[in-house]
């Protein structure tokens, strides 16, 4: 098993379209990807790109990354939630978007979805998003706990920048999407449906 977490090659893609990490060692699974690789900045709404032999590229939407600490036989490392994200891409199409792309840390990556390849020129002020945090945690105890606990923890983010007389653009965004992730996994749930649509008035 631990040999097995060397067996893949994953790339990191954030939810705002830029690429925090490539080569990463991995085990890709179905549904799960494991790897040793504890400082990976893997959070719920992130894509995981994966390489394949026949020259395709595998993308995976992350669902619910977990931290586990080292135990007796098996080191620290993260077991990742994925869900297989539409089909499987060109290679070469997806290696020359990141040549072309990949010039600095604020470098973007379009993984073949106009929902994915955020472009948007609006502004949030410090009252829509407390506006929209104060109707969120409103509704959050209607939510399954474990959708409610990742929820909450992007609201931190967001509060964080309703603080500040000018709230950092891509950090909202990123947490938003998260949280719209989040949402979008408790189909059914109508207050889930709620905050999508709140997202969607500031997206």
């Amino acid at each position: 098993m631990l040999r097995d977490f060397n067996k893949d090659k994953i790339t990191l893609v954030k939810t705002d379209g830029s690429v925090a990490k490539e080569h990463v060692s991995a085990l890709v699974t179905a549904n799960m990807i494991y790897t040793t690789d504890i400082q990976l900045p893997v959070e719920v709404g992130d894509y995981l790109l994966r390489n394949i032999p026949n020259g395709l590229v595998e993308k995976y939407e992350v669902r619910n990354p977990q931290y586990y600490d080292a135990g007796h036989v098996i080191p620290a490392h993260f077991q990742i939630e994925v869900v297989r994200a539409g089909k499987s891409q060109a290679q070469t199409a997806v290696v020359q978007g990141i040549t072309n792309n990949f010039t600095g840390p604020n470098s973007r990556v379009n993984i073949n979805s106009t929902d994915n390849s955020i472009n948007i020129s609006s502004d949030f002020s410090s009252d829509q998003l407390r506006d929209f945090i104060k109707q969120v945690k409103s509704v959050l105890p209607q939510l399954p706990e474990g959708s409610r606990e990742l929820i909450e923890g992007q609201l931190i983010a967001i509060e964080e920048e309703a603080e500040k007389p000018t709230p950092a653009k891509m950090r909202v965004i990123s947490a938003l999407r998260s949280i719209k992730s989040v949402a979008e996994g408790a189909s059914g749930n109508l207050v889930a449906a709620g905050i999508i649509s709140l997202i969607a008035r500031l997206l």
